[in-house]
Order: C-alpha cells, then sequence, then structure tokens
C-alpha cells in the first residue's frame, strides 16, 4: 500500500463518487430510479435517529410526517394556547429521554466500596463524548450486570453522589442484595430517564386551560396577548 500523500487523490469529483468506486447508472436505470428530493432525504436521516432500520416507506406511516401546529403572536384562549405548546413539549421530553437513552456504556471497569449509610456504592469512569449530556448529582443511573459463569445476570438503580477529582462517578445503590462486589469488569451503565419535569409542564398547561381561577385574571390573559386595562393599586 502506498502511503504517499502526495499520490493520493480525492474520492469525488464535481459533487459525484469517482466511477470506479460507484458505478454511474445508465440513462435506463435513472428512469427507473425513485426521485427523491432533498427534504425526504433529511426527513429519512431524522428518522435513523430513533430507527436504524427507517427506508422511504416509513415516511408515508401516518403521523411521521406530521408537523406540530406554529407557534403564533397572539392566542384566541387558553386552550389554543395549550393545544400549541401540549405537543411541543411532548416532543421535547421524547427527543430527551431518547438522548439520554442512547448513551448507555458498556464494558465499564467498577470498584466497589460501602458508604457511611452502609450502602453499596460503585465508583466507576463514565467515557465522555462532545454530544453527550453531563452527568451530576442526583441523576439516576442503571448499572448492570449481563451475567457469566461467575455471577448471574444483575442490575440495581441508584443516583450519583458525588463526581471525584479522579473524574471518577459515585454512584449510590438503592438496593445491597446480590451485588457482585467480586467483579469489577463487565459492567454496563444507562441512564434512567424521568418524566416528571415534562409531566409537570403538562399539567400546569392542562390546569390554565381548564381553571380560569389558577391564575390571577391579568396574568390568565396575558399569555394569549389578550388586551387587559392595566389595575392601577392605590
Amino acid at each position: 500500500m502506498n502511503w504517499d500523500l502526495s499520490q493520493w487523490t480525492p474520492l469525488i469529483d464535481d459533487r459525484c463518487f469517482l466511477s470506479w468506486l460507484v458505478k454511474v447508472p445508465s440513462e435506463q436505470e435513472q428512469l427507473r430510479a425513485r426521485q427523491i428530493s432533498a427534504q425526504q432525504i433529511n426527513k429519512v436521516e431524522e428518522l435513523w435517529k430513533t430507527n436504524p432500520d427507517a427506508s422511504l416507506e416509513d415516511l408515508e406511516k401516518p403521523g411521521v410526517d406530521d408537523e406540530p401546529q406554529p407557534v403564533v403572536l397572539k392566542y384566541e384562549d387558553a386552550y389554543q394556547y395549550q393545544n400549541v405548546f401540549a405537543p411541543l413539549i411532548k416532543l421535547e421530553a421524547d427527543y430527551d429521554k431518547m438522548m439520554k437513552e442512547s448513551q448507555s456504556k458498556d464494558s465499564v471497569t467498577v470498584r466497589w466500596d460501602i458508604g457511611l449509610n452502609k450502602k453499596r456504592v460503585a465508583y466507576f469512569v463514565f467515557p465522555k463524548e462532545d454530544n453527550e449530556l453531563r452527568l451530576v448529582p442526583g441523576d439516576e443511573l442503571r448499572l448492570r450486570y449481563s451475567g457469566g459463569t461467575s455471577h448471574p445476570a444483575w442490575q440495581s438503580v441508584g443516583h450519583v453522589i458525588k463526581l471525584t477529582a479522579q473524574e471518577e462517578v459515585a454512584l449510590e445503590l438503592r438496593a445491597s442484595q446480590g451485588v457482585p462486589v467480586e467483579l469489577n469488569h463487565g459492567f454496563s451503565v444507562d441512564f434512567v430517564w424521568k418524566s416528571t419535569s415534562f409531566d409537570r409542564m403538562q399539567g400546569a398547561m392542562k390546569t390554565f386551560a381548564v381553571d380560569e381561577t389558577s391564575v390571577s385574571g391579568g396574568s390568565n390573559m396575558k399569555p394569549t396577548s389578550t388586551s387587559v386595562a392595566l389595575e392601577v393599586i392605590s
């Protein structure tokens, strides 16, 4: 193999792969080819983030191509406000869940300790990437072992109690029974996604829409941009 960089040539010329790398289709093949727009390509690439096996046919499924209602400057009432923002909160929740659940790590090395409260604490280094969410104390993680000849499959949920100066994550486990403390290698770590904050937002949106007494009269009108006379307090 020639490693002389001066002899290297690009694989793409005039926005096309070189013919020896990718065969140029004949005119007959081009006529039979399915025409794909740039918009369809972008949508399929978005689907690949959650479904690597997605194809163009998946774009035709009901609900896949639905766009949320656009945000407007003025709303007729609180119901319209909820109908616009509730789907957006749902989309944000789905994306947040996907991002966290996609960050599972395998082949994690663990060292064990016991906290002052007699609970098991697992210490491990969680590999970082540029697009990852940052771990903070209080985050919930699932530590699991797939099983082997020396120990059966095991898993336990815990919460991060601290991040050490050596970039170790200290995970305090909820349950201390059956913990494979004799093992140190071959563990996996998963994020545990919680919908609490999003559930609260959805609940607040629903209350705002159906309960006129949930906020003061003036505040109830402000999000919908309805004109309200200013109340003078003496």
